[in-house]
């Protein structure tokens, strides 16, 4: 297996020349037709994204003949997220026979070594990193271990598309706004805390997993600061416009029943729901 910086002197050489070669062949293969993707390389925040949307609700592949693929698996309401993917990667959509869900999937070859270039260095999830060193096997690229992440990474924002959630519920009285991520490993997770701050907790329902959340206003302003300067494209993450509002009533009490802004909390709430998680 290959690791970015461990190759011996032959083994990189041999790797270069494949692909250099490689290259040529799907150059004059891939002009006009269907499998052409939109681009030959990407955008660092689009790669940054994606693997955390892969992280998250993606897999990726190598089948018993050989093949590579990915595949993302999302619900009804990110169909728009699944189409701005198969727009930058192609590939074909199709819904879950059964299941309230669609099905992105590529599968072509010059397509997955692309898909490789752009999320190597980006993928870290436990289970999705050792997905990732089978493909790039196969397809003989080297793999790059994931990259450090900052407050300005898009990988946070790809990740929170796939398992993260905004909510408000009434606790003694008082409503209380939360913004978490889960995930089955702690690892998996814990990364949000050092950026962001926050808490982590272990809950034990659903065979157990682990969440980071923040509810103070300090760490979800900065949260929102972080919404704003980057790309958050599922459905749930309308509610981040949201809360500058929610704040503004909660500052007029405008959730107690007496206030004569009740009306206006009602409203927002009505918003709310409409972007259900």
């Amino acid at each position: 297996m290959f690791i970015s910086g461990f190759l011996p002197r032959s083994s990189k050489n041999l790797v270069s020349k494949t692909q250099s070669a490689g290259n040529q062949r799907h150059k004059s293969s891939l002009v006009g037709t269907s499998e052409t993707t939109r681009a030959t390389t990407y955008p660092k925040s689009f790669c940054e994204w994606l693997a955390g949307i892969i992280d998250g609700d993606g897999s990726i592949q190598v089948s018993k003949k050989g093949y590579t693929s990915l595949e993302i698996t999302m619900g009804l309401e990110d169909l728009p997220l699944l189409r701005y993917i198969q727009h930058m990667l192609g590939g074909s959509i199709k819904m879950r026979a059964g299941a309230k869900a669609y099905r992105y999937r590529l599968h072509n070859h010059l397509g997955m070594i692309k898909l490789m270039n752009c999320i190597n260095g980006h993928i870290r999830h436990s289970a999705r990193l050792l997905q990732l060193h089978r493909v790039c096997q196969v397809l003989e690229i080297p793999v790059i271990l994931p990259i450090p992440l900052d407050a300005q990474s898009n990988w946070f924002a790809g990740f929170f598309d796939a398992d993260g959630t905004i909510t408000i519920a009434m606790k003694h009285g008082l409503p209380q706004l939360s913004i978490r991520v889960t995930n089955k490993l702690l690892q998996d997770v814990e990364s949000y805390k050092v950026v962001f701050g926050g808490s982590l907790y272990f809950d034990s329902s659903q065979n157990g997993y682990y969440q980071w959340s923040i509810q103070s206003r300090k760490d979800v302003i900065m949260m929102l600061d972080y919404f704003k300067s980057n790309t958050f494209r599922s459905h749930k993450s309308r509610r981040f416009f949201l809360i500058e509002e929610y704040y503004s009533l909660y500052d007029l009490k405008a959730f107690k029943p007496d206030s004569i802004h009740h009306k206006a909390w009602l409203a927002f709430l009505d918003k709310w729901k409409k972007l259900m998680i």
